[in-house]
């Protein structure tokens, strides 16, 4: 057996604890300033009912990850401006860090996956997912050549981005999927962003990682094997969701709204012209240029412009895959993690073209 000691690649400083607790600790002065900022007016400056009420916004990813691509086309291509909207898109090295700088205010919206957005809510904090739309089962597994299966990893160290974040989450359910318990049969090494646990794997500090695309692709170029898939386990994933404080949704629903309408030109226009969308993702995701139309065929087809959220044989596998590896007790109802608001009235507000 192998302790369910925990460690960061490279480094051999023990961490203990749960798993998917997200600290969300916030001093009650940041909070307090940050929530004045987010929320003040103007005073005496009366709005129309169809004025952004934040002109200005910040949006947190995970990363520079492919599938944000009708982010990267609506901003490139100044869809977010007509909007009057100015949106700033922050990277994050995982989707705990960005769900705490959701809750500081630092950030606005995140678009992060439901699994860090339920690890939020969980902690007590006021969040709810406001818009899917990026159903996309995107992850794999690559074992070093000695490693055959997930089954006969026994032993081995599976690499994550940080403990809580959807990595980490499917990488465990996976393992309880194959017989294997996650805290006592394998070490989880918290490794960060794919490129630096890529480098991990090549420095023998990693046995098995969880990739999407295009560091898939990259992984199969440099000898590394796919042992198992996400779309082995359900047909479709709430990869990323819209997420914001509860406060946020309710007082900039038409800030939410300009920023979706600028997400859907975009999405519109990375499928009408493929071949500007692989130049933003070229550009953006600084991919080698080989692996951009993969990459772009791998997911596209599972992006929605109405933010519905995965299938009811997803979203059923997604829960079971929580409770199978202990972040829930049992299924969670919608209310609990999704304001449906805007999905619902999808119709009413969309863009004509």
């Amino acid at each position: 057996m192998v302790s369910n000691t925990r460690h960061q690649a490279g480094s051999k400083r023990r961490v203990r604890g749960s798993p998917f607790a997200v600290s969300c600790t916030v001093s009650l002065a940041v909070f307090s300033a940050a929530l004045m900022v987010s929320c003040a007016r103007p005073a005496g400056v009366a709005t129309s009912p169809n004025s952004v009420e934040k002109p200005h916004i910040n949006i947190g990813l995970i990363s520079t990850t492919a599938t944000y691509l009708p982010l990267y086309v609506a901003l490139e291509e100044g869809l977010f401006t007509k909007e009057g909207l100015q949106v700033d898109l922050l990277n994050f090295r995982g989707g705990s860090d960005l769900i705490k700088a959701l809750v500081a205010r630092s950030i606005d919206v995140g678009v992060v996956s439901l699994a860090e957005v339920t690890a939020g809510i969980d902690a007590g904090q006021p969040l709810k997912a406001f818009y899917g739309g990026f159903n996309v089962p995107a992850f794999s597994w690559y074992a070093v050549p000695s490693i055959k299966t997930i089954a006969g990893a026994k032993g081995k160290r599976f690499g994550v981005t940080q403990f809580g974040s959807s990595t980490d989450f499917l990488t465990r359910y996976a393992l309880v999927a194959n017989g294997l318990d996650p805290e006592r049969d394998v070490q989880i090494v918290q490794g960060g962003d794919s490129p630096t646990r890529l480098a991990a794997m090549q420095a023998g500090q990693i046995d098995v990682n969880i990739f999407a695309p295009p560091d898939t692709f990259i992984a199969a170029d440099q000898g590394y094997k796919m042992i198992f898939s996400q779309r082995d386990l359900a047909p479709d994933y709430p990869y990323h969701t819209f997420a914001a404080t509860e406060s946020f949704i309710a007082n900039d629903p038409n800030t939410l709204r300009a920023l979706l309408r600028g997400f859907i030109r975009g999405l519109r226009l990375a499928k009408q012209d493929k071949e500007l969308a692989m130049r933003a993702l070229g550009k953006r995701v600084k991919m080698d240029p080989k692996y951009v139309e993969p990459t772009y065929q791998d997911f596209i087809g599972y992006l929605y412009e109405d933010g519905r959220l995965p299938s009811e044989q997803g979203l059923q596998a997604f829960f079971e895959m929580g409770i199978r590896a202990g972040r829930f007790k049992q299924r969670w109802p919608s209310q609990k993690y999704w304001n449906p608001t805007f999905a619902e009235t999808f119709d009413q507000w969309k863009p004509a073209s």
